[in-house]
């Protein structure tokens, strides 16, 4: 082709908005409406007249448009123009309720989370820290916390007053690499249970002896700890207890030491 566009690991990407990747067409050799129909874009076709080919480019992973080429205009009344949008980014935003720590002293706080009989947490996490608690709620004995422990293990620990239990998911890659890492942790009347994105999850019985009603009377601490030093660096998004979104990003507005939004992303 005469004509690519760099993206944004400085490869060369030869089709056009409206097509997809790979295949080296404009929207118009797709639905089969070019001006040509031996070529797959219309400013292919060497009218006299000026041609167009628009649409959108899409495919996140070669995003941003960082440079276009156009070659083949230095014969006579052979010209082209062109013109790139603005990067728009959009989506769920209750998906992408993202935050950023950037101190380990640095934490969100929360009213006490309320989870006497059944658990359920779940969201997504990145950074390049060694370890980090992503959350802890406690009681006067009891407590609850999730937290990257080593670069490879998360560690889901919660006591009833029976005494703390513990379960780890150990990643064979690691978790620190700076990519989003999915988390889920469940705790109810028959199991305890921690999965982290695709990996085998982690499960426990509960005891039908003793205590089984989890009291918290602390608040929720988010991206940091009131037993411990040592809080969490990096993004945490899209965070659910129970069911319900914790507004992140409202809370990161007014708290030093943690921004709204996940840099490099919407």
């Amino acid at each position: 082709p005469f004509t690519w566009w760099i993206g944004r690991s400085n490869e060369r990407h030869p089709y056009w908005g409206g097509s997809p990747p790979g295949v080296q067409q404009c929207e118009c050799g797709l639905d089969e409406s070019c001006l040509d129909i031996q070529h797959f874009c219309n400013c292919d076709a060497d009218k006299d007249e000026w041609t167009n080919d628009t649409g959108f480019l899409s495919f996140k992973d070669h995003l941003p448009v960082t440079q276009i080429v156009i070659t083949d205009t230095d014969r006579s009344n052979s010209e082209a123009a062109w013109r790139i949008g603005p990067l728009r980014c959009y989506g769920d935003r209750r998906f992408w309720n993202a935050v950023s720590f950037y101190t380990e002293a640095s934490y969100l706080h929360f009213p006490t989370f309320h989870a006497e009989f059944s658990a359920d947490i779940s969201f997504f996490f990145k950074t390049t820290a060694l370890s980090g608690v992503f959350l802890e709620n406690l009681g006067i004995k009891d407590f609850i916390r999730l937290e990257i422990s080593s670069p490879s293990e998360i560690t889901f620990a919660i006591d009833v007053g029976n005494g703390p239990v513990e379960l780890v998911v150990q990643s064979p890659s690691l978790l620190n690499d700076n990519q989003w890492h999915y988390v889920r942790a469940e705790r109810n009347l028959k199991e305890t249970s921690l999965q982290v994105d695709n990996l085998p999850r982690s499960t426990r019985e509960t005891s039908e002896e003793g205590h089984f009603r989890l009291q918290l009377n602390s608040q929720l601490f988010v991206g940091g700890t009131s037993s411990r030093q040592k809080g969490f660096l990096g993004c945490i998004r899209s965070l659910h207890l129970n069911g319900q979104k914790l507004d992140l990003e409202e809370r990161a507005k007014v708290t030093s030491g943690v921004r709204p939004g996940c840099p490099g992303h919407c």
